[in-house]
Protein backbone atom coordinates (compact mmCIF):
# COMPACT_ATOMS: atom_id res chain seq x y z
CA UNK A 1 0.00 0.00 0.00
CA UNK A 2 1.05 3.61 -0.44
CA UNK A 3 1.91 5.26 2.86
CA UNK A 4 4.64 7.42 4.39
CA UNK A 5 7.94 6.03 5.71
CA UNK A 6 7.16 5.71 9.43
CA UNK A 7 9.61 6.30 12.27
CA UNK A 8 8.36 5.69 15.82
CA UNK A 9 10.30 7.61 18.45
CA UNK A 10 9.73 7.96 22.19
CA UNK A 11 11.39 8.08 25.60
CA UNK A 12 10.80 5.74 28.51
CA UNK A 13 12.02 4.81 31.95
CA UNK A 14 12.97 1.14 32.27
CA UNK A 15 10.97 -0.57 34.97
CA UNK A 16 10.65 -4.18 33.83
CA UNK A 17 7.72 -6.04 32.39
CA UNK A 18 4.61 -4.45 33.85
CA UNK A 19 3.95 -2.27 30.81
CA UNK A 20 4.34 0.81 33.01
CA UNK A 21 7.82 1.34 31.58
CA UNK A 22 6.37 2.55 28.31
CA UNK A 23 5.58 6.24 28.52
CA UNK A 24 6.05 9.39 26.54
CA UNK A 25 7.15 12.23 28.79
CA UNK A 26 9.36 15.19 28.15
CA UNK A 27 11.14 15.01 31.50
CA UNK A 28 12.59 11.59 30.67
CA UNK A 29 14.85 12.80 27.86
CA UNK A 30 18.25 14.34 28.51
CA UNK A 31 19.82 17.25 26.61
CA UNK A 32 21.55 14.95 24.12
CA UNK A 33 18.29 13.14 23.40
CA UNK A 34 16.30 16.33 22.97
CA UNK A 35 18.80 17.50 20.36
CA UNK A 36 18.50 14.13 18.59
CA UNK A 37 14.70 14.41 18.60
CA UNK A 38 14.69 17.92 17.15
CA UNK A 39 17.14 16.89 14.43
CA UNK A 40 14.65 14.16 13.54
CA UNK A 41 11.74 16.61 13.56
CA UNK A 42 13.25 18.88 10.95
CA UNK A 43 14.02 15.93 8.66
CA UNK A 44 10.52 14.48 8.52
CA UNK A 45 7.54 15.79 6.58
CA UNK A 46 5.21 15.50 9.57
CA UNK A 47 5.00 14.59 13.27
CA UNK A 48 2.13 12.53 14.68
CA UNK A 49 0.72 12.24 18.19
CA UNK A 50 -2.44 10.70 19.61
CA UNK A 51 -5.50 12.65 20.66
CA UNK A 52 -4.87 12.12 24.36
CA UNK A 53 -1.30 13.42 24.11
CA UNK A 54 -2.54 16.40 22.11
CA UNK A 55 -5.38 17.30 24.48
CA UNK A 56 -3.35 16.89 27.68
CA UNK A 57 0.03 18.30 26.65
CA UNK A 58 -0.72 20.49 23.61
CA UNK A 59 2.79 19.80 22.25
CA UNK A 60 4.21 22.31 19.79
CA UNK A 61 5.48 19.55 17.46
CA UNK A 62 8.13 21.82 16.01
CA UNK A 63 11.89 21.72 15.53
CA UNK A 64 13.26 24.33 17.95
CA UNK A 65 16.39 26.42 17.73
CA UNK A 66 17.08 26.17 21.47
CA UNK A 67 17.32 22.37 21.17
CA UNK A 68 19.25 22.33 17.90
CA UNK A 69 21.73 25.11 18.71
CA UNK A 70 20.83 26.72 15.36
CA UNK A 71 17.79 27.72 13.37
CA UNK A 72 15.75 24.77 12.04
CA UNK A 73 16.12 24.08 8.34
CA UNK A 74 12.38 23.41 8.04
CA UNK A 75 9.33 22.67 10.15
CA UNK A 76 7.23 19.49 9.97
CA UNK A 77 3.49 19.41 9.49
CA UNK A 78 1.33 18.13 12.34
CA UNK A 79 -0.85 15.02 12.47
CA UNK A 80 -3.22 14.20 15.34
CA UNK A 81 -4.65 10.68 15.55
CA UNK A 82 -7.78 11.51 17.55
CA UNK A 83 -9.65 8.26 16.88
CA UNK A 84 -13.10 8.39 18.48
CA UNK A 85 -12.13 11.04 21.04
CA UNK A 86 -12.89 14.76 20.76
CA UNK A 87 -9.82 16.75 19.81
CA UNK A 88 -8.97 20.29 20.87
CA UNK A 89 -8.64 22.42 17.75
CA UNK A 90 -5.12 23.34 16.64
CA UNK A 91 -4.09 26.97 16.98
CA UNK A 92 -5.15 29.20 14.05
CA UNK A 93 -2.45 29.68 11.47
CA UNK A 94 -0.78 26.34 12.19
CA UNK A 95 -2.40 23.76 9.86
CA UNK A 96 -2.83 20.20 11.05
CA UNK A 97 -4.24 16.88 9.87
CA UNK A 98 -6.78 15.42 12.31
CA UNK A 99 -7.48 11.70 11.86
CA UNK A 100 -10.80 10.74 13.41
CA UNK A 101 -13.69 8.29 13.20
CA UNK A 102 -15.96 11.37 12.97
CA UNK A 103 -13.89 13.82 10.94
CA UNK A 104 -14.83 17.49 10.92
CA UNK A 105 -12.87 19.90 8.79
CA UNK A 106 -12.32 23.47 9.90
CA UNK A 107 -10.03 26.41 9.56
CA UNK A 108 -6.44 25.15 9.33
CA UNK A 109 -7.65 21.54 9.81
CA UNK A 110 -7.55 18.80 7.19
CA UNK A 111 -9.91 16.07 8.42
CA UNK A 112 -9.10 12.47 7.53
CA UNK A 113 -11.42 9.55 8.25
CA UNK A 114 -10.48 6.28 9.89
CA UNK A 115 -12.46 3.16 10.76
CA UNK A 116 -11.84 1.94 14.30
CA UNK A 117 -8.08 1.84 14.75
CA UNK A 118 -7.26 0.80 11.19
CA UNK A 119 -4.35 2.95 10.01
CA UNK A 120 -4.34 1.93 6.34
CA UNK A 121 -6.77 4.52 4.95
CA UNK A 122 -5.52 7.58 6.89
CA UNK A 123 -1.89 6.78 6.10
CA UNK A 124 -2.73 6.47 2.41
CA UNK A 125 -4.51 9.83 2.58
CA UNK A 126 -1.52 11.44 4.28
CA UNK A 127 0.69 10.12 1.49
CA UNK A 128 -1.69 11.60 -1.07
CA UNK A 129 -1.33 14.96 0.72
CA UNK A 130 2.44 14.85 0.20
CA UNK A 131 3.48 13.35 3.55
CA UNK A 132 6.18 10.90 2.50
CA UNK A 133 7.83 10.55 5.92
CA UNK A 134 6.13 10.56 9.34
CA UNK A 135 7.69 10.76 12.81
CA UNK A 136 5.32 9.23 15.38
CA UNK A 137 5.76 10.56 18.93
CA UNK A 138 2.48 9.42 20.44
CA UNK A 139 1.69 7.64 23.67
CA UNK A 140 1.44 3.88 24.31
CA UNK A 141 -1.94 3.35 22.62
CA UNK A 142 -0.89 4.97 19.35
CA UNK A 143 2.53 3.32 19.38
CA UNK A 144 1.06 -0.14 19.86
CA UNK A 145 -1.41 0.48 17.02
CA UNK A 146 1.42 1.26 14.60
CA UNK A 147 3.50 -1.70 15.77
CA UNK A 148 0.57 -4.12 15.87
CA UNK A 149 -0.48 -3.25 12.32
CA UNK A 150 3.05 -3.58 10.96
CA UNK A 151 3.27 0.13 10.14
CA UNK A 152 6.73 0.81 11.57
CA UNK A 153 9.79 1.07 9.35
CA UNK A 154 12.19 2.42 11.95
CA UNK A 155 12.05 2.86 15.71
CA UNK A 156 14.21 4.74 18.18
CA UNK A 157 13.68 4.63 21.94
CA UNK A 158 15.64 6.61 24.51
CA UNK A 159 15.64 4.62 27.76
CA UNK A 160 16.81 5.64 31.21
CA UNK A 161 17.98 2.29 32.54
CA UNK A 162 20.75 0.72 34.60
CA UNK A 163 22.22 -1.18 31.65
CA UNK A 164 21.80 -1.84 27.94
CA UNK A 165 20.30 -5.25 28.77
CA UNK A 166 17.69 -3.67 31.06
CA UNK A 167 16.83 -1.10 28.41
CA UNK A 168 16.34 -3.75 25.73
CA UNK A 169 14.32 -6.01 28.03
CA UNK A 170 12.06 -3.21 29.23
CA UNK A 171 11.13 -2.09 25.72
CA UNK A 172 10.49 -5.63 24.49
CA UNK A 173 8.36 -6.52 27.50
CA UNK A 174 6.33 -3.35 27.06
CA UNK A 175 5.87 -3.47 23.28
CA UNK A 176 6.41 -7.06 22.22
CA UNK A 177 8.34 -8.02 19.06
CA UNK A 178 10.43 -5.23 17.55
CA UNK A 179 11.45 -4.56 13.94
CA UNK A 180 14.49 -6.47 12.73
CA UNK A 181 18.09 -5.47 13.44
CA UNK A 182 17.41 -3.83 16.80
CA UNK A 183 20.45 -2.72 18.79
CA UNK A 184 21.12 -0.80 22.00
CA UNK A 185 23.98 1.60 22.71
CA UNK A 186 24.91 4.07 25.44
CA UNK A 187 23.56 7.54 24.66
CA UNK A 188 23.49 10.69 26.76
CA UNK A 189 22.21 9.88 30.24
CA UNK A 190 20.76 6.53 29.21
CA UNK A 191 20.60 4.16 26.27
CA UNK A 192 19.25 4.38 22.74
CA UNK A 193 17.47 1.40 21.20
CA UNK A 194 17.36 1.53 17.41
CA UNK A 195 15.49 -0.83 15.11
CA UNK A 196 15.31 -0.61 11.35
CA UNK A 197 17.24 1.51 8.85
CA UNK A 198 17.70 4.68 10.96
CA UNK A 199 20.78 5.73 9.03
CA UNK A 200 18.90 5.63 5.73
CA UNK A 201 16.56 8.41 6.84
CA UNK A 202 19.25 10.50 8.51
CA UNK A 203 21.80 10.50 5.69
Amino acid sequence: MRRPFIHVNFATQSAGGSGEALSYAGNISCLADWKRVHVLRERYDAIAVGGRTWNLDRPRLTARADRLGREPRRQPRRVIFAGSHPCEAPQPGAPAFVVSTSPTAGRDVVALAMTGRDLHAPLACLHDHGIESLLVEGGPTLLRSFLGQGMVDTMTVFVRASSAEAADRGVRESLGPLPENSRVSAFGEGFLLEAGPVEAMLS
